[in-house]
């Protein structure tokens, strides 16, 4: 038959099969595109956002297609092999092999990219409990400090009352009159 891609499927399960695909592909296309919309309507630069450059935002969005494509033709060919009980095409296994080498590197990049970023804050984790463990000793201190300035300036003050008080008296107990007579 002319009409049948695939060498041991029919042509209707190619047709579901690549349909699946395309309406994966679409999805994908139209997500980034919804994303890209909402980012600039937000007023988020471009050029300024997390990603650094162009390439950055290439690999992002071919990336995530490839990965999302790979998956969803990878478990549609699973899907009618196990369920419906149809042999996987050629053509099927084709597409998936084809897209399963970009879609494994891409995979492969942002799990060495997670650990390259786990990997740094663990070696910042040492200098940054040390500069935490400074900070807490510098704000002891000048918990202290302020506390032993307070304490001061209370026994100045009181020293100052009785001196007062005891002049005071003095000054009532000599009607006025200090030291001798005049």
């Amino acid at each position: 038959m002319a009409t049948d891609i695939g060498t041991t499927g029919t042509f209707w399960s190619d047709v579901l099969f690549f349909g699946f695909y395309g309406l994966a592909l679409s999805l994908t296309l139209i997500l980034m595109g919804e994303m890209l919309i909402r980012r600039k309507k937000a007023g988020v630069d471009m050029a300024r956002s997390n990603h650094s450059g162009p390439n950055d935002k290439l690999m992002l969005i071919f990336g995530l297609g490839v990965v999302i494509s790979w998956v969803t033709i990878a478990a549609t060919a699973s899907y009618f092999s196990i369920v419906e009980e149809r042999e996987i095409t050629d053509s099927q296994l084709t597409v998936i092999g084809l897209l399963g080498g970009p879609a494994l590197l891409m995979i492969t990049s942002v799990l060495d990219l997670f650990k390259g970023k786990e990997s740094a804050k663990i070696n910042i984790l040492p200098d940054q409990l040390a500069s935490d463990v400074a900070s807490t000793d510098a704000e002891k201190d000048h918990v202290r400090v302020l506390e032993l300035a307070r304490i001061n300036h209370e026994l100045e003050m009181e020293k100052m009352q009785k001196s007062h008080e005891l002049k005071m008296d003095e000054f009532v107990t000599t009607n006025g009159k200090s030291g001798g007579k005049k």
